[in-house]
């Protein structure tokens, strides 16, 4: 049987062959220590990751990154744990039955102030989309206007970003529970509701009121424009696992990029979970709400998406929760946050 084919090179061939080969080891070298997607048979970690909130557009980044595969392809198995009115994200962070979540930033400094040693590693919602939604003619049309009003109001988490505010202006509102309709508002058995611009305000339009007869009150506005949605795990998980940190916010990141980029596939997979879920939902509604996302998490001429929390934004943050009575002692930012330093 013949042996395998030769082929003869020139002198000069042979040369050049002998100076690549370096260079060739080199780069091999340097593309396996990149912290980049997943080779074939590289063992994935396994993590976890609870949203604040039942499946819907505002968590399409990480449905679409698990869709897509960006966790498995920089080696994280995720499994994604819709949270609700009776499971509270940062109790399901802090009893470490889920090894990440989303919280706003004022539930993270309010949970860290009671001594939960969590940080920030990634944050994508730089502003605020929390608004006080009244009709016009009720002479609403400041939060200073609310006082002895009847105001419906979440309860848990969600109400630490307004109480703040009411307190700070001396301001006593009424407050109401408030469900999982807008329907003490249609009715006008309140003056103003609490909402999300993404959502509850979109659900009242959906209801027959046009958007000249509201009067929207948005926390964007004022000095409580807070950042919401950000990523939260124990500072244990970022000081023992983080490539992996680091692999789920990026993931997160590429799976916001998705999201915005192809609207209809990424409706499909939300209606989906809903419908998964038992939920109501419609397609309109979610478009709205994917849209809105993201108006907060990319605006016009920002050139991307960062998950940065910028340092100037929490300092003003703490300090006005401090005012406000919220909080009593104040993190450190360094300590905080332990997300990306800058963004690509």
């Amino acid at each position: 049987m013949r042996g395998f084919m030769t082929f003869p090179f020139s002198g000069a061939a042979r040369a050049a062959i002998r100076l690549a080969a370096p260079l060739l080891c080199l780069c091999l070298l340097a593309w396996a220590a990149l912290p980049g997607p997943a080779r074939a048979g590289q063992r994935l970690e396994r993590a976890s990751l609870i949203l604040q909130w039942t499946p819907q557009a505002q968590f399409a980044g990480f449905y679409m990154a698990r869709e897509k595969g960006f966790y498995e392809a920089r080696g994280v198995n995720m499994m994604l744990i819709p949270g609700g009115p009776d499971r509270v994200a940062s109790d399901w962070l802090d009893s470490r039955n889920a090894d990440f979540c989303t919280m706003f930033l004022s539930t993270a400094l309010e949970r860290y102030d009671s001594g939960m040693p969590l940080v920030n590693v990634g944050q994508f919602l730089h502003h605020s989309a929390l608004m006080i939604i009244t009709r016009k003619g009720m002479g609403i049309r400041k939060p200073a206007d609310l006082d002895r009003r009847k105001l419906s109001m979440w309860a848990n988490e969600f109400q630490i970003q307004p109480r703040a505010l009411f307190r700070s202006l001396g301001v006593n509102p009424v407050y109401v529970p408030l469900g999982a309709s807008m329907d003490l508002f249609l009715r006008g058995a309140v003056h103003a509701t609490l909402g999300m611009w993404y959502n509850e305000y979109h659900t009242i339009l959906s209801a027959g009121l046009r958007e000249n007869e509201l009067e929207p009150i948005f926390f964007r506005d004022t000095d409580f424009d807070f950042p919401e949605d950000g990523i939260y795990c124990l500072r244990s998980t970022a000081e023992q696992r983080p490539e992996v940190v680091r692999a789920v916010v990026e993931a997160t990141r590429e799976g916001w990029q998705y999201a915005f980029a192809h609207e209809q596939e990424t409706l499909d997979v939300i209606m989906a979970k809903m419908e998964e879920a038992g939920l109501p939902a419609t397609r309109v509604h979610q478009l709205w709400m994917l849209r809105r996302m993201k108006d907060v998490i990319e605006p016009s001429g920002s050139g991307g998406i960062s998950a940065v929390l910028d340092p100037e934004t929490f300092r003003h943050v703490v300090g006005v929760l401090k005012d406000s009575d919220v909080i009593r002692q104040a993190p450190l930012y360094e300590d905080f946050y332990k997300g990306p330093e800058n963004d690509r």
